[in-house]
């Protein structure tokens, strides 16, 4: 699978997603209109991209797990027959 999503992966999707909420947390603060707008607009792109992207990963996790147990069933079918 050459698009896996690794856990440093998700760590940098998180990373992003705090960096530009602590940006424009910074921009409310400076009372800066013009860059707090920029971050909302940025965030209500990079937030579900985000979000998504991290569910994708916990299910194909949960698949692998789950694969993994339907193999090892199997096996333990095989080797009582």
């Amino acid at each position: 699978m050459a698009n896996r999503i690794t856990p440093e992966s998700i760590e940098a999707a998180e990373n992003l997603l705090a960096d530009i909420k602590a940006k424009a947390q910074a921009a409310h603060d400076a009372e800066d209109v013009f860059m707090m707008g920029l971050f909302t607009e940025v965030l209500s792109v990079v937030s579900p991209i985000v979000t998504k992207s991290i569910a994708r990963a916990h299910r194909e996790a949960r698949a692998a797990i789950n694969a993994d147990h339907k193999a090892l069933r199997a096996k333990m079918r095989e080797s009582n027959a």
